[in-house]
């Protein structure tokens, strides 16, 4: 099965787009770890290549000129996920866009997949509600959500600066995704 979102990182994601990230045979996800700026560009190399790729965005908007443009940011800046081959592993490090091709294992690339269905859940909520990604390990009781967007998803409900903050820790990229949560979820 091959994974790759839309190229273009302003298009608009909805529920019907959601695409299952999977094992393919003879490849391996890695995530990808590009020079400055150049995450995109890796990512419309990929799609060039058919090389199945993933780039996390989450909403945007700014100001400019008086005027308010919404967009998509990459959610990990500098990082692509690319599910390679050896012939493709080599197209990556000869392309000029990535710094390093961080290790995955046979053991270690099912967490990996998991993660990135996580993030990818999270990306989808991102369009309904506020969502952050913060490089930590939050420590605390986990749980698990019985029902809604996030069923199944283990997390941490924490209290801070008096609002609740539903929080899950990605193990294969050390970093944590946090959401407000609905009343409705817990």
């Amino acid at each position: 099965m091959s994974f790759s979102m839309p190229l273009s990182i302003e298009s608009k994601l909805i529920e019907d787009d959601y695409y299952l990230i999977d094992t393919i045979p003879e490849h391996r996800w890695y995530p990808v770890y590009c020079k400055p700026n150049k995450a995109k560009k890796l990512a419309e190399l990929a799609a060039q290549k058919n090389i199945s790729w993933y780039l996390p965005t989450l909403p945007h908007s700014r100001i400019t000129r008086g005027r308010r443009i919404a967009t998509q940011i990459p959610m990990f800046p500098g990082y692509v996920f690319l599910c390679l081959n050896r012939l493709d592993n080599w197209q990556v490090k000869t392309s000029g866009f990535a710094l390093r091709i961080l290790p995955v294992t046979e053991e270690t690339e099912p967490k990996l997949i998991e993660d990135l269905n996580k993030i990818r859940e999270f990306e989808l909520i991102s369009h309904t509600q506020p969502v952050k990604v913060r490089a930590d390990l939050i420590p605390g009781k986990r749980f698990t959500v019985t029902h809604g967007t996030l069923k199944g998803t283990e997390g941490v409900i924490v209290k801070r600066k008096n609002r609740t903050e539903f929080i899950v820790y990605l193990e294969f990229l050390g970093y944590s995704l946090v959401t407000i949560p609905a009343l409705d979820l817990l």
